[in-house]
């Protein structure tokens, strides 16, 4: 019986010979890139693909059929990527961003005109003086409101939460995303540290009631158990104070940040009530025009893909293959459809690299329902 070092030692003299036929095989798939080249044909051939599968496996027996498949699908992913870099690819989002790539990309701006959701004290406007350090917030009653005020002009830039570290990501915001017409021109990531707060004359002991965003409220929610109070949800942590503020019941307290308790002449009862004290929350920055300012290296992107198994694990390999780094993945059904969801992709890029414009273009040209999101930088 051969011990575990002679068993590597054969299955190092494999590898050597599967290194040599690889390399064999994607200098044919440079051949074929180049006649695909002259004659325009696409860089994927389902087709071909199942019928280089099934002439393969045919012979295998059952328990490895399904493994040769997927090394075939890695391997044609591979293939593919590397023919696309000699191909090159088009689309409409491509030549947009070539016309903005044209000229030199600016600084982003320090002064705006901004909408965010809530009131005085609300995170988003926290988020939006660290984006813009001199701006002007409107502040709208909720999401749907700021996507409007900038589709309409109304303001220049909207900024918004998209994902928090401990509750995960502000659905609602991304369903919107579906509806509204916007550019992501800049993200940022801000500190969370909610505070428990009450009118002057209130007593931690006597709390019978906290109010606050659901966000919040779950970010806060072992606190909240050990507290032993009844919880109520309203729009946002700063409505929350503010109610706190306007009422005379000093047995009601709610959650929000200590700007927001200082805004509103609010006690704070307690600090850094959130169960993870390393929590932060992420905001986007949106326009009405497609924009990319100097710096810009994470790139966001939404597609549907076909109801198929594979589809996914083939965008992914896609990534993987070029050297892309997904930083994010979020799926939401779409509306109307059986089992269709559209993908929402945040990855590092720079769109001046060809690799980054062949996803893109691949992502548009192979999908009925692909929008470009933005290029931007992320402010940690």
């Amino acid at each position: 019986m051969k011990d575990l070092s002679q068993i590597r030692v054969e299955i190092d003299q494999v590898d050597d010979q599967i290194k040599e036929l690889y390399l064999k095989r994607m200098g044919l798939a440079e051949e074929v890139a180049n006649q695909k080249k002259q004659t325009g044909k696409g860089v994927t051939d389902i087709e071909r693909e199942n019928a280089v599968v099934y002439r393969l496996a045919k012979d295998l027996p059952d328990n490895m059929k399904l493994y040769l498949k997927e090394l075939y699908s890695t391997i044609f992913n591979t293939g593919k990527a590397y023919q696309s870099t000699i191909i090159g690819k088009s689309s409409q989002t491509i030549n947009k961003l070539e016309e903005i790539l044209k000229g030199d990309l600016e600084n982003f701006p320090i002064t705006a005109s901004v909408a965010c959701q809530g009131i005085k004290g609300a995170n988003s406007g926290v988020a939006t003086h660290k984006l813009f350090p001199v701006s002007d917030i409107i502040y709208f009653r909720d999401f749907d409101g700021v996507f409007n005020a900038v589709e309409k002009g109304f303001c220049e830039y909207g900024v918004l939460p998209i994902e928090n570290s401990t509750a995960g990501s502000v659905s609602e915001v991304y369903d919107l995303m579906k509806k509204h017409n916007f550019y992501i021109v800049r993200s940022i990531r801000v500190r969370i540290d909610h505070c428990l707060c009450a009118k002057e004359g209130a007593d931690i002991k006597n709390i019978k009631k906290v109010i606050s965003h659901s966000q919040a409220l779950s970010q806060c929610q072992d606190y909240l158990k050990n507290l032993k109070v009844e919880t109520e949800s309203c729009e946002n942590t700063a409505v929350a104070g503010k109610k706190v503020a306007d009422g005379d019941d000093l047995t009601v307290a709610a959650i929000c940040s200590y700007d927001c308790a200082e805004a509103y002449g609010l006690k704070v009862l307690d600090k850094s009530v959130q169960d993870n004290l390393n929590n932060f929350t992420r905001f986007i920055c949106i326009s009405k025009e497609l924009k990319i300012f100097s710096g810009a290296d994470r790139i966001s992107v939404m597609t549907s893909l076909s109801h198929k198994p594979g589809s996914l694990n083939a965008i992914l390999a896609r990534f993987s293959a070029l050297g892309l780094n997904l930083t994010k993945i979020e799926s939401r059904p779409i509306a109307n459809s059986e089992f269709e969801f559209m993908f929402y992709f945040d990855f590092e890029g720079n769109v001046k690299d060809i690799e980054v414009k062949n996803v893109i273009s691949e992502l548009e040209n192979g999908s009925d329902k692909f929008v470009f999101l933005g290029s931007y930088k992320e402010i940690l």
